[in-house]
């Protein structure tokens, strides 16, 4: 006859759920395949399929420890919905692209001129949310409907030598809202040594603090940019550096837009050794009446941007353009530091710009 404390122990025992086994490696098929894989693996290689239409290729909650190694070409069933195709968070992980891989999203099935603002629903790319001390090395994505990736709630998260390859977008303009990297509520984000070609911005910076983006190329959007900040529960933007990057045939160069009439801050923001050719509208812009499509033309302070520091800023805008132009509310524009600053084309109009602006 058992004993209390044997029968207690037999009892947990048989109810116990069993533990699935951990493999080194899993190769993958199929979403089906991701599903088992993602539980057991922690090396785990993603071949070339298509995923099934309104489906994520779903890679939360990765075991700690987990490398990701796509070797093939993923490609998505068209299905209008909000998305995203792709989805990752996990500790020490790490999403490797090799050479020949792609994420084809296959745009143009989507792309109608509006992007997020209307006509078709197009699904977003690559949420990369909750990642912590992980990196995402060598991606390429290819023709994302509209936002490419999204990273928020991520820390200690580095990206690097990524491609967006966007090019087709621009075909009768259709392409609309692909962004490259949009970063919220983050903490230590480092982009860098990445290729952009989109129609929307290269970086947007919506909230967060230590961001770096560093040694990108940027072609065909609208810059890199700060914002806009405004309008969301987590409106600050908290030390961010923008350095050694080139950007080209794009609408705008660097960026900083503040909402209208919102609340927040942005502080401690440096770009530094930013190269311009071929820039549309605006060399550099910072603006604190912005809306969405139709700015008011009247700043507000209730975003105020200060500690800004602009340096060797060089390159050229079309005769049409503005070279510099700046916005700002009275006394909503603070301890800049502005130096190297070389833009030819265009002409300037600054408003509300602290006194170490050569504009």
């Amino acid at each position: 006859m058992l004993g209390l404390a044997s029968l207690l122990t037999f009892v947990s025992l048989v109810t116990a759920a069993p533990t699935a086994p951990v493999y080194s490696s899993c190769t993958v098929n199929s979403t089906s395949d991701l599903a088992t894989a993602k539980k057991t693996c922690t090396s785990i290689s993603i071949g070339s399929f298509t995923v099934p239409a309104g489906q994520t290729l779903d890679m939360k909650g990765l075991l700690s420890g987990t490398t990701v190694t796509f070797t093939g070409i993923v490609s998505f069933g068209y299905k209008e919905w909000i998305g995203p195709l792709v989805t990752v968070s996990g500790t020490n992980v790490k999403i490797v692209g090799a050479p020949g891989s792609c994420l084809d999203g296959g745009g143009a099935r989507w792309w109608d001129g509006q992007g997020g603002n209307g006509g078709k629903k197009k699904p977003k790319f690559f949420a990369a949310h909750g990642l912590d001390s992980s990196s995402i090395t060598g991606i390429t994505l290819k023709n994302t409907p509209v936002q490419g990736f999204s990273i928020s709630s991520a820390e200690g998260l580095v990206l690097s030598g990524i491609t967006i390859d966007n090019k087709d977008g621009d075909n009768n303009e259709l392409g609309h809202n692909t962004d490259a990297f949009d970063v919220g509520n983050s903490d230590d984000v480092t982009i860098t040594g990445s290729t952009i070609y989109n129609q929307d911005d290269c970086l947007a910076v919506n909230s967060g603090t230590n961001i770096q983006f560093l040694n990108n190329y940027c072609s065909g959007g609208h810059g890199i940019s700060i914002g806009s900040v405004g309008g969301r529960s987590n409106n600050v933007v908290d030390t961010v550096t923008v350095k050694d990057c080139t950007i080209v045939n794009s609408e705008n160069g660097i960026r900083i837009k503040t909402v209208a009439g919102a609340t927040g801050s942005v502080k401690g923001v440096t770009y530094s050794g930013i190269t311009l050719k071929n820039i549309a509208k605006n060399g550099i812009v910072i603006q604190q009446d912005y809306q969405n499509g139709s700015p008011t033309g009247v700043p507000t302070d209730g975003v105020p941007i200060t500690g800004l520091t602009i340096a060797n800023v060089k390159g050229s805008v079309a005769s049409s353009a503005r070279g510099i132009y700046i916005l700002c509310a009275a006394g909503a524009c603070s301890d800049w530091k502005w130096s190297g600053v070389s833009i030819s084309g265009g002409k300037n109009n600054c408003t509300g710009a602290p006194s170490s602006v050569k504009c």
